[in-house]
């Protein structure tokens, strides 16, 4: 059967106008980039240098691997590559990072350019931002997750907590009848009760991720809030060399939960000492403005991988050797009911950050 393309050949080609308003109509809804066969960057569009964060002069002469997240492993971007060389079309999702360090999440669409012998010369990337798509999608399987997390945790509080309570007790009873000497005896004996100290850390963590309550709103004064969380961690005998530093204005006043912006601070406030180390530095810092409360915990530990800072609001994923990684999950679940946003990335000059930011609402709100 023969198929008569005469007519597509007879038609007209677009004129530059056209291809004009064509490209306006990708431009604004599509991210695009062209690059050559080695993969330098010849081409972005202005949606480009928006989402990624990067000026265009930033980004033409570079690869993609400039805006890489490290995310996908070696066998899916090399596929990507053996796909495109053979003149075929790639189709996929790719999880990207920004130049300041955040990740955003776009479908993709990867076209050869073929030469007449069929070789490609220049490829074209086309874009579609699925951020929220993959972030709602997180949501819907943590729902999920934390539905049967919540009947697991009033188990263990009620089948591990109470006997670990009698245990710790006994264990200290069984200490008072010890000679003073051997020390290493008594030395054994608050080493168990360390370990029991963590594991009833681990199950209110646990507690406080699976059944936090919603909010209770009232006036809360951020400074005076964030002074009496670092006087707190100040007489806690793991973070006594840490320095502590807080910048704040006399007074931010939001409507928010106390107990729980409490929870939050010494959660973020904790994971800053134990990456800063026994003499390291922890900054706080709150600033407003623009209708929004932002404050920023830093410290000048050793900082966070790719892997680490794009998994770090996952539940039970941490790089400690100790805790159960729901700090962070649990921070998250709080800025999100006060209607928040909170981030972590890499600090300028060593270390990490995590930026809170919180609307200031009224009662009248």
């Amino acid at each position: 059967m023969m198929i008569d393309d005469s007519r597509a050949r007879d038609a007209p080609l677009p004129s530059t106008n056209e291809l004009e308003h064509i490209r306006y109509a990708l431009d604004q809804s599509a991210i695009v980039a062209t690059t050559d066969v080695r993969g330098r960057i010849t081409y972005v569009n202005d949606k480009f240098c928006q989402i990624s964060g990067y000026t265009r002069e930033e980004l033409l002469g570079r690869d993609h691997r400039v805006v890489n997240s490290g995310y996908h492993g070696r066998a899916f971007i090399r596929d990507l590559w053996q796909t495109i060389a053979r003149g075929q079309v790639w189709r996929g999702e790719l999880r990207n990072r920004t130049k300041h360090g955040t990740f955003y999440w776009v479908d993709t669409t990867i076209v050869p350019f073929l030469d007449e012998g069929g070789r490609p010369w220049q490829y074209m990337a086309i874009r579609y931002d699925i951020t929220d798509r993959k972030r709602n999608e997180q949501r819907l399987r943590e729902q999920a997750t934390l539905a049967s997390l919540g009947e697991m945790a009033a188990v263990v509080a009620h089948e591990v907590r109470n006997p670990l309570a009698g245990i710790r007790g006994g264990v200290q009873l069984l200490e008072s009848y010890l000679p003073a000497e051997p020390a290493e005896a008594h030395e054994f004996v608050r080493a168990i009760c360390d370990r029991i100290d963590s594991l009833n850390v681990a199950i209110t963590d646990l507690l406080e991720f699976a059944r936090l309550r919603e909010p209770r709103m009232g006036p809360v004064d951020v400074t005076v809030l964030i002074s009496d969380v670092v006087k707190s961690l100040q007489y806690d005998k793991a973070l006594t060399g840490v320095t502590w530093q807080v910048r704040a204005p006399e007074s931010v006043t939001l409507l928010a939960d106390v107990d729980q912006l409490r929870l939050l601070f010494t959660n973020l406030a904790i994971n800053a000492a134990q990456a800063a180390g026994a003499t390291g530095h922890v900054w706080i810092e709150a600033t407003q403005g623009d209708g929004a409360c932002v404050v920023t915990v830093s410290d000048d530990g050793p900082g966070l991988p790719p892997e680490a800072l794009a998994r770090a609001f996952e539940p039970f994923f941490t790089t400690k050797t100790r805790g159960a990684g729901l700090g962070l999950p649990t921070a998250r679940r709080i800025v999100e009911a006060h209607h928040g946003e909170i981030s972590v990335h890499d600090r300028d000059g060593g270390g990490a950050s995590a930026r809170v930011v919180l609307p200031l609402r009224t009662l009248a709100d």
